[in-house]
């Protein structure tokens, strides 16, 4: 999913805090968790497990059920359903049989048999009781609810409203992770696999979609029409799906398979943008896997507020409206990930589903990782190494600044809590170490043979059935013979990661290498001492000189003969290990891997390491790379790394190159780099101008955000003038509200409450409500009306501006906000809401004492920055006159 964060990848980070990254076609994805680790009024990563979880397990299967049929009306008018769902079930056990159904919210009509006997049976509003007598193990039933109900979750009416007039009518399920029984009674939990069929009546314009082939449709007299879908194959009951509203049909065809886009009409060339290479998509990773795409048409559906990016329902995916994109945004915007992703979980997540929730990376962390594969294919391992890389830093950011926790757990409130970057980007990184660990030979000869046959395995073994994480360490020690127990050990069920210190020196006289190699990061709950092969690759003269180690201890000292000085010397070249690590090298071996590193991927390592080390004297070699590189991402992270120098030649490199710069990804890394430069006239003039016009919308909002943390004159005006100007997904809008937070002039402040006012564009109001946080942190005159403000908005009808609202009031800091977010706890209907009430509670009650405090180191740091920075202009200049 894509918010499951579509599965998977990954709109609720773009939305929590958009411009914070832009890194938006990564984020539309399935259910991941995507707002960002925000760490106001605490020291660090706090636990995962809040008070009151509790360890979750699979519940007893009483009967397997063998098929569902859902047969419902839609009523509009009364946002209802009414029918009878009948369930096809054979007792596992000879005797007295009671069957347990969720069926949450719904009004029982009857319970019957096929032949109209009536059953006993309670509902506690939860939970549908059946006492079926005295059964034989396998005897088939047919067992017949007739119910009604008006769902809060599960089935959602849209319909147009004051503030939205031009909201379509339409009617959307979503299942995962146990919502399905807010609208038709079933067992909810995913080891339970059964075929189905859905019957759906609804007004005579409307289209509806659902799982499998559509069996008949057909009109009638009343103004409505049915439609009749089955499907064949077996699948959770999460996953079955009802989509219905006026839709035009697009229609592609791959082999055998069908492959439908339903989207508002009008939006048929948005939507050839955004689907259009679906059936390559499905071809490779049939390839791939080793089996082709399972099922006999693959349809995505697009729907209007959608509560997550997309939803992986056996063959016809659900996908949010907010990705079908203009040419503009297309300059620099791909549905892509997305679409790969949901369609990724076609096999892994549907064909083949993880027996419960805390095993969920089974699902998403392969749908996360085959964005990854898609990426390679489409546009080549730089490309794709390069969203590995911003993969692992979501993680790390996670990790390191909300909390830490094993990639499998059991213990939470609810599933949705579970569905972090922890379980998608970590779940893609795993997978990708496992990908190169099980690799033939070393470096540049490395083939992958051998996950790919694993991976065969795997799904032909668990085709249709239910899986835990070890089933797949099983499937790989079958297919291969290699033992994946500690590697599961360490990377599945334990925690964190290696943090490494590395020193690199050269011993001119016995001609030998040395890397020291220490492991510096806490081995404490859960996080154990790493044990892993290293690569690492060594040029002299040209030629690469690869090695593998195996690290295992505290400490190691490494020796490798070489015939001569390196000139580069590069730990994990590819960067394949989820690690974090501080290098020591020569400056002239950072700057020749910077220019000389065969993947693009190094060549971005060396020069954060530039930039981070802080030294003036790099930015020939970076000012080169950020013009002389042919690929855009190395160009842009050396813009950054140019930025972090903070001297007048860098800034003036950085203006010089933003005038050439024509790839709109690279300018966007060379347009933040200008916000590095605090109460700098001329890198201010740089952002100004692209603001004014460019033709991407994300360099235009990179502008405004970079605009507003140079703190100059005139900025104020400008990002006010910005707010009008529509964007695709108000990127625009956003960024220029994220600018004037920066700005911290507290003029913007009835700005601040304007935007975030109902009505406003949901994208930006989000922005609005962290303007009023920071604003109202920033001048305490305003604290209480900020505070007012963002509690108003805890009941706001979108969940994700509740969040944001939330996010909010854990910025503001204000113990006053711990009652409403304790309302919040206990009677917000979204999951997501509730897990972030609950962290910002205990972020406020353990950081309050320590916050007047950190605003005051936090002023004082600010303080020292510009002292150092003029510090270091005159250090670069004198440095500069005696070499000349």
């Amino acid at each position: 999913m894509s918010g499951g964060v579509a599965s998977g990848p990954r709109i609720d980070a773009i939305l929590d805090s958009l411009m914070s990254t832009l890194r938006l076609e990564r984020e539309l994805c399935c259910r991941r968790d995507g707002s960002l680790g925000d760490t106001a009024g605490t020291s660090g990563p706090q636990p995962f497990v809040l008070p009151g979880a509790r360890a979750v397990y699979a519940p007893d299967r009483v009967c397997d059920v063998r098929h569902i049929k859902i047969e419902i009306l839609l009523d509009f008018a009364t946002r209802s359903v009414s029918g009878a769902c009948t369930q096809t079930i054979a007792p596992l056990n000879d005797g007295p049989t009671r069957l347990r159904l969720d069926a949450v919210e719904m009004h029982i009509d009857a319970v019957t048999l096929a032949d109209g006997t009536r059953l006993p049976h309670s509902h506690d509003g939860q939970h549908l009781l059946v006492d079926l007598g005295p059964r034989r193990a396998g005897e088939i039933i047919d067992l017949v609810v007739r119910y009604h109900a008006t769902p809060r979750r599960g089935l959602y009416f849209l319909q147009p409203d004051e503030l939205h007039p031009h909201r379509p009518v339409q009617v959307w399920s979503q299942g995962q992770d146990d919502d399905n029984r807010f609208w038709f009674p079933c067992f909810d939990h995913p080891h339970e696999k059964s075929t189905s069929e859905v019957v759906a009546t609804v007004p005579e314009k409307m289209t509806v979609m659902s799982n499998g082939r559509l069996v008949s449709m057909r009109g009638s007299t009343r103004g409505t029409r049915t439609f009749h879908f089955r499907h064949e194959v077996p699948h959770s009951s999460y996953l079955i799906t009802l989509v219905a509203g006026e839709y035009v049909e697009l229609r592609d065809q791959i082999d055998d398979v069908q492959v439908q886009y339903l989207v508002p009409p009008g939006r048929e060339e948005d939507a050839r943008r955004a689907f259009g290479r679906t059936p390559e998509m499905i071809r490779l990773f049939g390839e791939k896997i080793g089996h082709p795409y399972p099922y006999e048409k693959y349809a995505q559906v697009v729907v209007s507020d959608f509560i997550f990016g997309g939803m992986e329902n056996t063959s016809a995916t659900t996908i949010t409206e907010l990705t079908l994109h203009d040419a503009r945004a297309h300059l620099d915007f791909s549905s892509a990930p997305l679409v790969a992703h949901e369609l990724a979980h076609q096999w892994f997540g549907d064909l083949v589903t993880c027996r419960d929730w805390s095993h969920g990376w089974l699902n998403e962390g392969f749908a996360t990782y085959f964005e990854i594969v898609w990426k390679e294919h489409a546009e080549g391992r730089d490309a794709a190494d390069y969203d590995r890389l911003a993969d692992m830093d979501a993680y790390f950011e996670e990790d390191g600044g909300r909390y830490r926790r094993p990639m499998v757990t059991n213990v939470f409130h609810e599933p949705l809590d579970v569905f972090d970057r922890h379980l998608y980007e970590r779940g893609g990184a795993v997978l990708h170490m496992l990908r190169h660990q099980l690799s033939w030979g070393t470096g540049a000869t490395r083939e992958d043979d051998r996950f790919w046959k694993a991976i065969r395995h795997y799904v032909g073994k668990h085709r249709t059935g239910s899986v835990e994480s070890r089933d797949l360490a099983r499937a790989i020690e079958e297919a291969t013979g290699v033992n994946a127990d500690r590697f599961f050990d360490q990377w599945v069920f334990g925690a964190g990661y290696p943090v490494l210190e590395v020193d690199y020196s050269f011993d001119e006289f016995q001609h030998l290498a040395r890397v020291a190699i220490k492991q510096t990061h806490e081995i404490k709950e859960g996080t154990p001492l790493f044990a892993f092969p290293l690569d690492l690759c060594f040029v002299v003269d040209g030629v690469e000189s690869h090695f593998t180690v195996q690290v295992e201890e505290a400490q190691h000292i490494f020796f490798f003969p070489l015939p001569g000085r390196p000139t580069q010397a590069i730990i994990d070249p590819g960067a394949h290990l989820l690690k974090k690590s501080h290098e020591r090298k020569p400056p002239g071996v950072w700057m020749s891997e910077l220019t000389g590193a065969r993947h693009a991927i190094d060549r971005v390592r060396a020069a954060r390491a530039l930039g981070k080390a802080g030294d003036p004297l790099a930015l020939p070699a970076l000012a080169r790379a950020m013009v002389e590189d042919p690929v855009w991402s190395v160009r842009g992270e050396a813009a950054l790394a140019i930025g972090q120098l903070r001297v007048e030649a860098a800034r003036d490199a950085l203006v010089g190159a933003v005038r050439v710069e024509t790839h709109h990804k690279a300018r966007r890394l060379l347009v933040r780099a200008l916000g590095e430069f605090r109460h700098d006239r001329i890198a201010a003039q740089a952002a100004a101008q692209v603001l004014s016009g460019d033709p991407s919308y994300f360099v235009e909002a990179e502008a405004a955000i970079a605009l507003g943390r140079t703190r100059t004159e005139g900025a104020l005006e400008a990002l006010l003038g910005g707010l009008g100007i529509p964007s695709y997904l108000e990127v625009r809008r956003s960024a220029c509200l994220t600018g004037l937070g920066e700005l911290r002039d507290e003029r913007a402040f009835s700005v601040a409450l304007e935007e975030a006012a109902p009505g406003k564009p949901p994208t930006s109001r989000r922005a609005a409500l962290a303007l009023i946080a920071t604003l109202g942190d920033e001048h305490p005159g305003l604290r209480r009306r900020a505070l007012e403000a963002l509690a108003g908005h805890l009941t706001d009808p979108d969940f994700r501006v509740r969040i944001a609202a939330i996010e909010a009031l854990r910025t503001l800091g204000d113990a006053r906000a711990l009652a409403p977010l304790a309302r919040v706890e206990s009677a917000d209907l979204e999951p997501r809401v509730r897990r972030r009430a609950r962290e910002a509670s205990r972020a406020l009650q353990e950081g309050l004492r320590a916050k007047e405090q950190s605003q005051a180191l936090r002023d004082e740091l600010e303080r020292l920055r510009e002292g150092y920075d003029k510090l270091r202009e005159r250090l670069f200049k004198l440095e500069t006159l005696t070499s000349d």
